[in-house]
């Protein structure tokens, strides 16, 4: 391509290009947050100023750039009207990588959630064959309870994932099988974790029956049923949340007996 500049990262020593392309080229990651409008406004004021100084970072996949860093620079650039821009184009693996660490500390579970499922199913579609505990997408994905929970929010989108998070941690680790096998178990522990939280629903709808239900409810329901609460290593997924399951049917019919539950 014309115009293009090949460099090397003179710390890890990979290959990065650099690049013009016109906006028709360009998207923006699913999972981006939106930009605030005095971040945008405070974008417009610098650029007038000194330029487009900063190049996006994209990944170019089936012919076109999709941008994993600089989606608000890019955003203000076309709200002043640019039509190409300057990028850095990074190879699919470092582009994982950056997906997972170029994420802001405000990002609720949810969020997360959907970053690390992106990342995952960008793993799957290139390497189905590739065992799930691969180090490159343990290392992208760091705990593999998040793909579980972008899965759940895909189907279910008021499930509460923080208060399941402390289950999930203990029982929902990373497989040695196959990527496109490992998928179809996470999407089956998807389910049981929605059918738990219709559970959960189910004993705090007892509770307000009741008059006994308060805004803690859900995390106090959770607690007295959680079957890891003292396990101190991992535990099996399936045992885990048929045990959970069932604690939580028999809740249905006594909701009174969590009032008591003192939560760890």
């Amino acid at each position: 391509m014309a115009g293009e500049l090949v460099l090397k990262d003179p710390l890890k020593h990979g290959i990065l290009t650099v690049r013009v392309v016109p906006v028709r080229s360009l998207s923006v990651i699913g999972h981006q947050r939106k930009a605030r409008p005095a971040h945008l406004k405070a974008l417009h004021v610098s650029m007038e100023k000194v330029g487009f100084v900063t190049p996006l970072v994209v990944v170019e996949r089936d012919g076109s750039y999709v941008i994993i860093d600089g989606q608000h620079r890019y955003q203000a650039g076309l709200e002043l009207g640019m039509k190409e821009f300057p990028v850095i184009v990074v190879p699919g693996d470092l582009a994982r990588k950056m997906m997972s660490l170029n994420v802001e500390q405000a990002l609720n579970i949810r969020e997360r959630s959907t970053i690390a499922l992106s990342i995952y199913r960008d793993v799957l579609e290139e390497a189905p064959h590739q065992p799930e505990d691969d180090p490159e997408l343990v290392d992208a994905i760091e705990s593999a309870h998040l793909v579980t929970l972008g899965l759940a929010y895909e189907e279910s989108g008021r499930l509460a994932g923080s208060a399941f998070e402390p289950i999930l941690k203990k029982c929902d680790g990373f497989l040695s099988e196959p990527m496109e096998e490992a998928y179809e178990t996470r999407r089956g522990r998807a389910r049981q974790l929605i059918e738990a939280a219709e559970l959960v629903k189910a004993v705090e709808d007892a509770l307000k029956a009741q008059g006994a239900w308060h805004s803690m409810a859900r995390y106090q329901i959770i607690s007295y049923a959680n079957p890891t609460k003292r396990a101190r290593k991992a535990v099996d997924f399936d045992n885990t949340f048929a045990k959970f399951s069932a604690t939580l049917t028999d809740l249905v019919d006594a909701p009174q007996r969590v009032l008591g539950e003192r939560m760890e």
